[in-house]
């Protein structure tokens, strides 16, 4: 497969040529030991059927879309995640610490380039989306992939709404969703299931084969929007946002819920926690319409101008933590960076580069 490699001395990655996913990424946590947080497909080496699309072919690390999940909108494009998660990109520029691609045609008439980032001393990757032009509305999204094994704890930064879409992503034979749908979930370690009962949906993985899907609207009014995820093998994995832009973090859990294939019962311990201007992930028609999320003033779609521009900038690092750390309670600035708490009186420092995310 061929990808574009980038590095630091803290962060190193490879952006694949079809739908511009992050592979091998790696960070050095600066206390000797290095890690490798993100996902990766287990067929990733196998001979899959010609009908499978690049998108799963590749799938790993963290991908853009646009639209996201479901193209139902699009007469050319009926692949999930759109053409910049399946399509061929172009680099129009390098150097050791980026990347410069160009997206190999149009969505809705724009251009998609991406620019991707290392910076020295910084155990970060940094990523913009620019996309030019082009006329309609159309949910778009970042969509990281986390392994979770051991287990990880979640936190999110101050939000106004969270929920479960109106239907289970998955239903037997073929597949097993458990949680309660549709709900609003006012507290996140009492979520229903549909079974009955509660779950904590802030450890995850809870339960083992189900594939469940469940959103968190951030405050808009946030300087930065961000999400956070605490292992026990001493690292803390953060996102950060301009929540103007990515109004919502859609939370996929896939833990052997789906046995058709290419995932047949083997695809776990996978989360993804996937920054979002869309209507859950019921895809790019649902998103344009009027829908409930958007009743309450939740961005679920982008307007697309001939003229005009639409810039995405986000980013995904780690810090090194103490085993008992726990969840992360909040994430300000502070200084060179940011300061990661976790309410029990430890901070962890982060180099980052906060001006990143800026697009005024």
């Amino acid at each position: 497969m061929k990808a574009w490699p980038i590095q630091s001395d803290r962060a190193s990655l490879a952006v694949t040529e079809t739908g511009a996913h992050l592979s091998d990424v790696r960070f050095a946590l600066g206390d000797g030991r290095t890690i490798m947080p993100m996902h990766t497909s287990p067929w990733e080496h196998e001979t899959l059927p010609q009908d499978v699309p690049p998108i799963l072919r590749v799938l790993r690390g963290d991908f853009f879309c646009a639209p996201f999940a479901e193209s139902d909108v699009i007469p050319t494009e009926t692949r999930a995640h759109g053409l910049p998660a399946n399509g061929i990109w172009r680099v129009s520029e390098q150097t050791r610490r980026t990347l410069d691609l160009v997206l190999d045609g149009d969505v809705m008439g724009a251009t998609v380039t991406g620019h991707y980032e290392t910076k020295p001393g910084h155990a970060v990757v940094y990523q913009r989306h620019i996309v030019a032009g082009g006329s309609g509305r159309i949910p778009m999204a970042h969509h990281a992939m986390l392994r979770a094994d051991p287990p990880v704890q979640l936190a999110f930064g101050p939000h106004v709404w969270a929920g479960t879409p109106p239907t289970a992503p998955e239903s037997p034979p073929n597949g097993r969703s458990i949680l309660a749908y549709p709900q609003d979930i006012t507290d996140l370690r009492q979520a229903l299931l549909a079974a009955g009962g509660r779950t904590n949906l802030t450890s995850y993985p809870f339960a083992e084969d189900h594939e469940d899907v469940w959103m968190v609207a951030t405050d808009g009014t946030a300087s930065f929007g961000w999400t956070a995820a605490t292992s026990p093998d001493g690292w803390v994995w953060f996102a950060l946002k301009d929540p103007r832009v990515l109004p919502s973090t859609v939370l996929w859990l896939s833990n052997g819920g789906r046995s058709y294939a290419p995932w047949s019962s083997r695809h776990r311990h996978v989360i993804g926690i996937e920054e979002v201007r869309s209507y859950f992930a019921n895809g790019h028609a649902a998103s344009i319409a009027d829908n409930p999320l958007s009743r309450r003033g939740i961005p679920t779609a982008f307007e697309l101008e001939p003229n005009g521009k639409i810039v995405i900038n986000y980013l995904f690092g780690v810090a090194p933590a103490p085993a008992d750390f726990g969840p992360v309670t909040d994430i300000s600035p502070d200084g060179d960076g940011i300061s990661i708490s976790n309410g029990r009186g430890t901070r962890l420092h982060a180099p980052v580069d906060l001006s990143f995310l800026s697009t005024d």
